[in-house]
């Protein structure tokens, strides 16, 4: 397992991962229900094929976090096997099925989370993004943190769009100036 996992690590397994299913999302896509689950819950989840990749662990719904990753070294010691106590998180992850639902919540709750990355995925389904991306930074920008989040690359949106046949996904890291496009 890397130490930190940064974003252009993330958005790279997620593509791959994402590719590897790519039949199946594509099958899915249209039902919200059935895409979030392929995500997070299916028994091959896509969230489950990038920690095995990434050689972390992941689990959902997390105090209200879609999903954390983290390693063993992360657990809190001495609690029951099964239960999940983390000291610390590797990475955040909010995943969003409508880009028009408030995305602020979405980058606001991974704002408050301690964690060496956060990540946001959400489909603009052919909605043109930049005003929403310009707020989006604007929120970040005005933290306390915001310099440390851009020095860092600890901030990470991807968004996902498909034609017929594909799935066209599109990174942006958080920067001062704007986000940079992966």
């Amino acid at each position: 397992m890397k130490a930190n996992i940064n974003a252009m690590d993330f958005f790279r397994v997620w593509s791959k991962m994402a590719e590897s299913k790519k039949v199946e999302l594509l099958n899915k896509w249209s039902n919200p229900t059935l895409f979030t689950s392929a995500v997070f819950y299916d028994e091959n989840a896509l969230l489950k094929l990038i920690s095995n990749e990434l050689g972390i662990i992941n689990y959902n719904d997390y105090y209200s976090i879609d999903a954390v990753f983290y390693s063993k070294d992360d657990l809190v010691p001495g609690v029951p096997e099964s239960q999940t106590w983390l000291r610390s998180i590797k990475i955040a992850f909010e995943h969003e099925n409508y880009f028009k639902s408030g995305l602020f919540q979405e980058v606001s709750h991974l704002l408050i989370t301690k964690c060496d990355l956060r990540v946001l995925v959400t489909y603009p389904d052919g909605i043109d993004p930049q005003d929403e991306l310009d707020y989006l930074h604007k929120i970040i920008l005005d933290t306390k943190n915001s310099e440390l989040i851009a020095e860092g690359e600890s901030f990470l949106l991807i968004f996902g769009d498909k034609d017929e046949n594909n799935i066209i996904w599109e990174g942006r890291i958080f920067k001062l100036k704007n986000w940079q496009k992966i």
